[in-house]
């Protein structure tokens, strides 16, 4: 009889470590527990979304999203008020806040949302289902102010984090667009903490989102400029990037094909935390969505 139980313990203990060769760790009874993961995917979605076009660009985005989720993305972003489109001083298209706009003025009210409101409902609803993070960019009204603005929305389809931009463009959306109040939206995630960042925010976030000890920096862009590709691939990550110690999934704009727009469209990247460019857009114009496998952040110790 003492020698049948020697063995059944015996045979316990092998499966126990077997459990634990397998997984890396078991609890006390020997179950299993999942190990976090070490890189999670990414996708930074670079489209082009239409000026007040709002169920065209709730299709697209919701095509383009999906496609991500199923090539295996957990982190998706979604460009620059990606939701109602951006302003196109170089297809002579421009938002406003006027009463009275004019002849190639859009009113920006008329299209703005709540948040939560209509957008943050139908794309929380489709994180919920992708079982994905999901930066959706959109220009936000509160009242009769207007702002341009992310909502983090989380694979159990909550909001998680909602950033308003603080640095505004002049020429872009300084003259329309109310500067964000919040403070720096920085969550945890099973990926490590995720922070939001909105283009020329560039120029007052990195900091303070460092601080705050983000790990992935979900950035939505709608740049400007003849010299992207070098920003993107060189300044942007030397400069910005490697000093503040975190990954950046930056998604940018495209062109639509017949139309070049502005300059500064295209080359949408994944950055490391170390600066290396892991994958960016290979076209400025249509829709592509750029991958790459980011490196889980270690959690911090309770207490720290």
């Amino acid at each position: 009889m003492c020698r049948i139980e020697f063995t059944r313990a015996r045979t316990g203990l092998l499966a126990m470590l077997l459990v634990t060769l397998s997984t890396g760790r078991s609890d006390a009874a020997g179950n299993e527990v999942k190990s976090a993961p070490s890189t999670v995917r990414v996708a930074a979605v670079q489209c082009y979304s239409r000026m007040g076009a709002m169920e065209y660009n709730r299709s697209l985005l919701t095509r383009l999203v999906t496609k991500a989720a199923e090539a295996g993305a957990k982190i998706v972003v979604l460009p620059e008020c990606a939701v109602t489109g951006y302003m196109d001083p170089a297809a002579e298209r421009v938002w406003t806040s006027a009463a009275h706009p004019d002849e190639n003025e859009f009113d920006a009210h008329a299209v703005a949302e709540t948040v939560p409101g209509p957008a943050t409902e139908h794309f929380a609803a489709l994180a919920k289902k992708l079982g994905v993070y999901l930066c959706l960019p959109l220009v936000e009204k509160d009242g009769g102010t207007l702002y341009n603005s992310q909502v983090l929305l989380g694979p159990d389809g909550t909001i998680l984090a909602h950033h308003r931009k603080k640095n505004l463009w002049l020429p872009g959306d300084g003259a329309w667009m109310t500067p964000g109040e919040k403070p720096v939206q920085v969550v945890d995630s099973p990926y490590g903490r995720l922070g939001l960042m909105i283009c020329y925010d560039v120029h007052v976030m990195p900091e303070l989102l460092a601080k705050a000890k983000a790990d992935i920096v979900l950035y939505s862009v709608g740049w400007y400029g003849p010299n992207t590709e070098n920003w993107f691939r060189n300044l942007f990550p030397a400069g910005y990037v490697v000093p503040n110690h975190f990954a950046v999934v930056v998604a940018n704009w495209s062109a639509e094909p017949d139309n070049p727009g502005w300059p500064g469209h295209g080359y949408s990247c994944v950055i490391d935390a170390a600066g290396k460019v892991l994958s960016m857009a290979t076209s400025d114009r249509g829709e592509e969505i750029v991958f790459a496998d980011l490196p889980v952040a270690a959690p911090e110790p309770a207490g720290q």
